[in-house]
């Protein structure tokens, strides 16, 4: 998984840089140390590091240190892959949509599995198939 991070100063993108990446498991295991990063070639302010031992799995924090030479306010950055309720979007997209029973369901990419089932009802509250209004969590 490659870790894009930008870099400015005062708004303007900062090239020269050699940001250093930290990543820790949720659980406190710090996975990669102050690595450097690399610049990405004709994308001003953009730094790259490719996270070879990614595990989509596992959830991490990452910090990046963008160096001494740029301000507190510029030199930090801070991000996590944890997607807050957004984790399974590619699924989704990539998965069959049933509506049946008066439930919309939303499978994996297995084309079997459930991730998400919602009530379909219509504006009176009514499960319904037809001239759905709203859905609630089943």
């Amino acid at each position: 998984m490659n870790i894009i991070s930008y870099f400015s100063e005062a708004g303007v993108p900062k090239t020269g840089l050699t940001p250093s990446i930290t990543i820790v498991k949720t659980d406190g295991t710090v996975i990669i140390n102050a690595q450097s990063m690399s610049a990405i070639t004709n994308a001003s302010g953009f730094y790259l590091y490719d996270f070879t031992t990614y595990d989509e799995d596992l959830d991490y924090c990452i910090s990046v240190d963008g160096g001494s030479s740029l301000t507190d306010q510029d030199r930090y950055l801070a991000s996590t892959n944890e997607t807050a309720g957004i984790g399974n979007l590619l699924q989704i997209e990539k998965g069959n949509w049933k509506i049946s029973g008066n439930q919309m369901k939303f499978y994996d990419t297995d084309g079997t599995t459930a991730l998400y089932t919602f009530n379909l009802k219509n504006k009176e509250g009514t499960p319904t198939e037809t001239d759905v209004f709203s859905r609630t969590g089943a």
